[in-house]
């Protein structure tokens, strides 16, 4: 194929490695680390040995009769793309093969166990079975139209607010909660660091941290924040076995959830709107819809954040996490704030995989990445808009290896702070559109510019025509889709009369 512009794009490579050495039509990459299914699992295992093992009251285990039970695959480490299957399933329940989204619309039965089963790309195979009881018992129900202060909290005989399920004598940690169609805040709930930023009602210990929207209905977490009359209130969790499904958000202050470390933690098909922090008057630096906080040495294992939609932030960000291990953020939409992402301090083998993110004023995928040895994967995302950076590595120069692979940028692309002790931080096989010169990866203080590696990655300048608004490789590009940038697909025959640098 003939290039009209052939000055518009190049492969950007290592100067001492040969162009042959990946070739064109690899559809995934080569696995960073070991293939990991976290969840669904038999409790009482363990992905690896020596890691936590997931306990007997995580939500994936119980499911209410008549109802659907639905679930998504939480994989770390392998080959991506990866291939689900199931096998013994009760009838009616089905597994999505790529994406591993588990639904099971009419739960029926008294107990089931199927077992998934995970291909990577590279064919290894991860399988574990599983047993979900159909049960009444163990589940409460808060309905703000119809339930009452004095309800047992069954499914005819609901709760109507957060504090009564609080509040509430039939009320059990190890509940699982749904939630109707409604608004609820926990306003008048006992609060810890009152008159601080950090106003907050502490929802471990004292009641269920497993909350799931009731099936086909959006329930409402209105955290409060009313400008000049209500500071609004932070819910912590303890993130062991927390579970945070279906919920829509609104009127955050500083933080929404705070998550406490802890293990197999999962924050999932979130709408979360209206972060609204003054700047001017309060601490913004840890500011975000869900922030995780350091644990004194300890760390959180297995922390999940998926298929969620995260917007209107103008002032600051979405995620803001510490102290995690294999925590894995996927499938999520970011649009309309200041900063998605920051991953911050002691965050070993983290997978940030899958993301999109658009409309984005100050950085797309940021932070410090420093303290223990922060090492992880930045895989098959999409940046369509950042206005300062769609990638910022390294920010106080304290990060180990990070392989950033696969994925769209439509934005610069900064290192920073890198000496001989820090990354590598390895750029392979991905789109990066932006017109900083050569590998357009811009370095700030690198002494060390080796630990800095460019391979196979299509790059060129904005207005080049390599891909549409959407990150979508346009027609003259399409060659590359599944070998280059985010897109997964069947990739045609390498093209001819590519410059390799």
């Amino acid at each position: 194929m003939k290039f009209m512009n052939p000055s518009a794009f190049r492969i950007v490579a290592l100067s001492l490695v040969a162009a042959a050495a990946m070739a064109l039509s690899t559809n995934s990459m080569a696995a960073n680390y070991s293939l990991e299914l976290v969840s669904p699992r038999a409790a009482g295992t363990t992905p690896i040995s020596g890691g936590p093992a997931i306990g007997a009251g995580n939500r994936i285990f119980k499911a209410y009769p008549g109802f659907e039970y639905n679930i998504r695959a939480v994989v770390v480490g392998g080959a991506y793309p990866y291939t689900f299957s199931l096998s013994g399933a009760p009838s009616g329940m089905t597994i999505e093969p790529r994406t591993g989204e588990i639904r099971w619309p009419n739960a029926s039965g008294t107990t089931v166990t199927p077992t998934i089963t995970i291909t990577d790309s590279e064919g290894t195979v991860r399988s574990s079975p599983w047993t979900i009881a159909v049960t009444t018992a163990g589940f409460k129900f808060v309905d703000a139209a119809n339930g009452s202060a004095s309800g047992t909290g069954a499914i005819g005989s609901p709760f109507r607010t957060i504090s009564d399920l609080y509040n509430n004598t039939n009320s059990n940690s190890t509940d699982m909660v749904y939630f109707r169609a409604g608004t609820y805040n926990a306003l008048n709930l006992p609060r810890a660091s009152v008159g601080s930023p950090w106003e907050r009602v502490e929802v471990e210990g004292r009641m269920s941290n497993i909350w799931i929207a009731y099936p086909g209905e959006t329930p409402v977490i209105d955290f409060g924040f009313v400008p000049n009359a209500e500071p609004g209130v932070i819910l912590r969790f303890q993130q062991t076995d927390a579970y945070i499904d279906g919920f829509e958000t609104r009127n955050s202050r500083i933080i929404g959830f705070q998550v406490l470390v802890g293990n197999y933690g999962v924050f999932r098909r979130l709408r979360m709107r209206d972060h609204n922090l003054i700047r001017a008057n309060l601490d913004g630096s840890n500011a975000s819809f869900i922030m995780c906080i350091t644990g004194g040495g300890m760390y959180g294992e297995y922390l999940t954040i998926q298929d969620n939609d995260f917007g209107n932030a103008q002032d600051d960000m979405a995620l803001k996490i510490y102290a995690q291990r294999k925590l894995l953020i996927e499938g999520n939409r970011f649009h309309d704030m200041h900063i998605a992402t920051e991953l911050k301090a002691d965050m070993p083998q983290f997978t940030y995989r899958g993301n999109t993110h658009s409309n984005i004023s100050f950085n797309a995928i940021a932070g410090n990445m420093h303290d223990t040895p922060t090492s992880g994967e930045i895989n098959f995302n999409v940046v369509t808009s950042a206005g300062q950076f769609a990638v910022d590595v390294n920010q106080d120069g304290m990060a180990g290896k990070i392989d950033i692979y696969r994925n769209t940028l439509i934005g610069r692309i900064l290192v920073r702070n890198t000496d001989a002790a820090d990354g590598p931080f390895n750029f392979y096989n991905n789109v990066i559109i932006n017109n900083d010169p050569g590998t357009h990866i811009y370095l700030e203080n690198v002494s060390a510019p080796t630990r800095v590696t460019t391979l196979n990655n299509l790059v060129g300048n904005v207005g080049s025509g390599v891909v549409d608004a959407n990150g979508t490789l346009t027609a003259n590009y399409a060659q590359y889709v599944g070998s280059r940038g985010h897109q997964v697909g069947v990739v045609p025959r390498p093209p001819t009369g590519v410059t390799v640098q």
